[in-house]
């Protein structure tokens, strides 16, 4: 298992975003939202250290090393910019029930930015091309043309 802790890879974001939201209610009392938010944060922050060496922690762990082998960093940008996004929008527009269910959202965020760097790398063939240029599906269809055709010029002879 890595040694990256689960408090350092997504914990201490959650809290500090906690600590911003207070702020935020503190700056705005009337928006009760940022309390909330805070609240659900600070909780969410707290449930994500008592899953320290958890199934879905060695699930994160394992998808940040397939990260690390093939990313120079720009991706590690995307996914700090899509969990900040994320995480300003909790109590507002978005809720977790558990701090598990959070980061089953984030090992899925880290998966598909993975996903979305191999498919950069190595992109996918045209299976459309592919199986209009492959000979068997060429000649099936000429064969299908040539029969329509026969077809065709029979029905018009009985016009």
């Amino acid at each position: 298992m890595s040694d990256d802790h689960l408090m350092k890879l997504i914990g201490y974001n959650v809290q500090g975003t906690a600590e911003w939201r207070r702020r935020k209610a503190e700056e705005f009392p009337e928006d009760t939202r940022n309390l909330k938010a805070a609240e659900e944060l600070e909780r969410l922050a707290a449930e994500i250290e008592t899953l320290e060496h958890s199934e879905i922690h060695q699930q994160i762990c394992d998808v940040q090393e397939r990260i690390d082998r093939i990313d120079d960093g720009d991706l590690w940008t995307e996914v700090s910019q899509a969990e900040s996004e994320a995480l300003r929008s909790i109590g507002f527009h978005v809720s977790y029930d558990t701090g598990l269910q959070f980061l089953e959202w984030y090992r899925d965020l880290l998966e598909e930015k993975l996903q979305d760097c191999l498919e950069e790398a190595v992109p996918a063939p045209d299976l459309d091309e592919q199986v209009a240029n492959d000979p068997a599906v060429k000649a099936a269809k000429q064969a299908y043309d040539e029969a329509y055709a026969k077809a065709y010029a029979e029905a018009r002879k009985r016009l």
